[in-house]
């Protein structure tokens, strides 16, 4: 048999590990999306304010699951979206200091981080390589 022509190279350990912390933050996410809004139909008091937020985790949860698939096959546009997602969600968490959802807050930025290591940019660049830029002067051709 021969090897197929899009066999992927196979992936560095980051980011193995990147793309099982963010299916373990994306889990967590629904376990507190699931909480917030149990908490709702509990609550008198601010349930709107709990299911809200509780239909934002979940959908954000739903949107990381689905760019997995993307991830593991080197695709850039997954890496970067899910590093957008990670830097904005999980920064104001950070900084905020909320308990419950502080800790998945770090594991998201931990996963943008081992998105990025050298390991990672080199699997993307296998996969799909970026042309390189040539330098030119402005004006000339």
């Amino acid at each position: 048999m021969s090897p197929r022509k899009d066999a992927l190279p196979p992936r560095p350990w980051t980011l193995r590990a990147a793309i099982a912390l963010w299916l373990v933050v994306a889990v967590l996410l629904l376990v507190a999306a699931g909480t917030f809004i149990a908490s709702a139909a509990v609550q008198d008091l601010d349930r709107a304010g709990f299911i809200g937020l509780g239909t934002l985790l979940g959908a954000l949860a739903i949107l990381q699951l689905l760019l997995l698939l993307p991830l593991r096959r080197g695709r850039r546009s997954a890496r970067e979206l899910l590093s957008t997602i990670g830097i904005i969600a999980g920064v104001p968490v950070v900084v905020r200091g909320t308990p419950g959802l502080s800790l998945i807050a770090v594991g998201m930025l931990v996963a943008v981080l081992l998105l990025w290591l050298p390991q990672s940019s080199a699997f993307f660049q296998q996969t799909q390589p970026k042309a390189r830029k040539r330098f030119r002067l402005p004006g000339s051709r």
